[in-house]
């Protein structure tokens, strides 16, 4: 089996930092001191913004204040360090007035940058009113498929008349209320996104390198989807794959063929990918990460 990395600009701020979300629910202090170590380790470039709750904007404001990241003193210039980037996120019921208020808030701080906004899509499309926010805007949609489709469509026309980037997103893990997204609902979701020339995100779920079955404190044990999958399942998305190509590669364990299949793209290969498949949330970077590293797809 060889042993050579992928191309590093495939995992390029691949994994946005979840931690003060479920299941993880770090508190804001432990989350940014935990995400400033990252960003100046030897992963940093893999990592995304810090995802903050609008409730939670204040308090990450604080610990920016009171732990700045430290400024580069072994050179002669002393270089400051560039703000850290930030999305924040509305869940459910905020609303645009405390979302707005979230953003200025960390707008105000010399040590963050706003670089998106997350927020569910609704029919009524007061979403819309966050692509004047001046950030990149992800919008959540519905497993339904019936309601998904009218989604994206409302999605793509937003972007269409917008100057900010609307992308879509989707939430890989379970809930109190559903279980984890089977293959054929992640796939049909990349189709759509695809045929509506919209670049998508995904949120939770992703903490392994490959598709497994986990055993989980419920009796049933809970089928969840693998980084590589979804890397490869996106490259083959933008070459033009068949819904049932993308299942069959979003259900593949084989380790070996997925790593075999990941350390053959090219640069084009990953540029391409990598603009329709933007990143996905998770509570615990170094889950995938980790794994990534002991498959030698990622090295220092």
């Amino acid at each position: 089996m060889s042993t050579l990395p992928a191309p590093r600009s495939l995992f390029d701020r691949l994994v946005d930092d979840a931690a003060v979300f479920p299941p993880g629910n770090a508190p804001v202090p432990v989350a940014w001191a935990e995400h400033l170590a990252m960003r100046s380790g030897r992963y940093g470039d893999v990592l995304g913004p810090l995802l903050i709750g609008a409730a939670g904007a204040d308090v990450l404001v604080e610990a920016a204040a009171a732990h700045p990241p430290v400024t580069d003193h072994e050179t002669a210039a002393g270089l400051r360090p560039a703000p850290v980037a930030v999305g924040v996120v509305a869940r459910a019921g905020t609303s645009l007035r405390d979302l707005r208020a979230a953003v200025a808030a960390l707008r105000a701080s010399p040590h963050l940058r706003v670089v998106s906004v997350e927020l569910p899509h609704d029919t009524a499309g007061a979403w819309r009113e966050a692509l004047g926010l001046g950030a990149r805007v992800a919008v959540e949609v519905t497993r339904d498929l019936g309601h998904q489709h009218d989604a994206l469509d409302d999605l793509a026309a937003g972007a269409s008349r917008g100057t900010e980037r609307v992308v879509a997103k989707l939430r890989t893990q379970s809930t109190p209320t559903a279980p984890v997204p089977t293959p054929r609902e992640l796939a049909e979701f990349m189709h759509g996104a695809r045929d509506r020339d919209l670049p998508f995100k995904l949120t939770g779920g992703l903490h392994h390198a490959v598709a497994h079955t986990e055993l989980t404190a419920d009796p049933s044990p809970e089928e969840q989807h693998g980084v590589l999958n979804v890397v490869v399942a996106a490259h083959h998305l933008e070459q033009g794959a068949t819904l049932r190509d993308l299942i069959a590669t979003l259900e593949l364990r084989e380790t070996a063929a997925l790593t075999s299949l990941v350390r053959g793209l090219s640069e084009r290969d990953v540029d391409q990918l990598r603009a329709r498949f933007l990143s996905f949330g998770c509570c615990g970077v170094m889950d995938p990460v980790g794994e990534l590293v002991d498959l030698t797809l990622l090295t220092p």
